[in-house]
């Protein structure tokens, strides 16, 4: 495990970064003439995302040439670290292209020698809310610390997905039927911004239907900094995961188990 000093500075650095960038996003933000594309995998992009990715790309290689980097919109940049950062300049483009706010920059530190992400930062420039951590120092939103709820019964808790309909087509479409049915209340109030808000103790559970790397990376140091789980869909620990469940500790079990059962029908 990298010194924690070391990972101090690092965290800060992305800070930075995530925080620079994301004043770059606000500046095509409900601006009325953002201009949409649509990807090979049909996910959208603007040039907000290009521009932001752009911005840390030149702030890691300014800072930190040896270092690695992998981003949504421009692939991967070789280093001679052990170290990559993680890009998603605009996690939510969707939400970000509607002026909805609640859309974040996400910045991720893979230390790959241990096949783990050791920092995260997701900065929402238009919410001004930033949430770091690194690995053994605690998650903060604007240098406050915190931790998730203790909310301890699903019947309790606050369920979010991104969205339903991708949720209801995954393979695994029952699991999240019951673990929905069986929550407080669900809403919507998804990507990056529905994980920060487990991590906060402000929900309690999580489902992300489709993740990519860059999606991940940035997302589980600060879970499980302030006392959360990060898992699939099949109930794994991991940063390299298809699909993702955020929840908090008391939950873990509850969640694991109905992940696990082969029929669901009952609920």
């Amino acid at each position: 495990m990298p010194e924690i000093t070391l990972l101090k500075d690092l965290l800060e650095a992305a800070s930075e970064a995530a925080y620079q960038a994301g004043k770059i996003t606000l500046g095509y933000f409900q601006s009325g003439h953002i201009e949409v594309e649509t990807k090979a995998d049909d996910s959208p992009v603007t040039l907000a995302d290009k521009k932001a990715e752009q911005f840390i790309r030149q702030f890691v290689q300014k800072h930190f040439p040896g270092h690695a980097i992998l981003g949504e919109e421009f692939g991967e940049t070789p280093g001679t670290s052990p170290y990559r950062w993680i890009i998603d300049p605009i996690d939510g483009t969707k939400s970000f292209s509607h002026g909805v706010p609640l859309y974040g920059t996400m910045i991720g530190i893979e230390d790959r020698r241990i096949k783990d992400a050791v920092a995260g930062v997701v900065y929402f420039p238009a919410l001004k809310e930033l949430y770091s951590a690194a690995k053994g120092t605690g998650a903060y939103c604007n240098g406050r610390r915190i931790q998730v709820s203790d909310v301890s019964e699903l019947k309790d808790a606050v369920v979010l997905v991104t969205d339903m309909t991708h949720a209801y087509d995954h393979p695994r479409a029952e699991c999240y039927d019951a673990i929905q049915r069986r929550s407080k209340f669900v809403r919507t109030w998804g990507d990056c911004y529905g994980h920060m808000l487990v991590a906060a103790g402000r929900t309690e559970v999580m489902l992300d239907p489709k993740m990519h790397l860059w999606d991940v990376a940035a997302l589980k140091p600060i879970i499980e900094e302030a006392g959360g789980k990060f898992f699939d869909w099949n109930g794994a620990n991991g940063l390299y995961i298809d699909d993702a469940i955020a929840c908090n500790a008391e939950l873990e079990q509850e969640v694991i188990e109905l992940l696990e059962i082969e029929d669901l029908s009952d609920f």
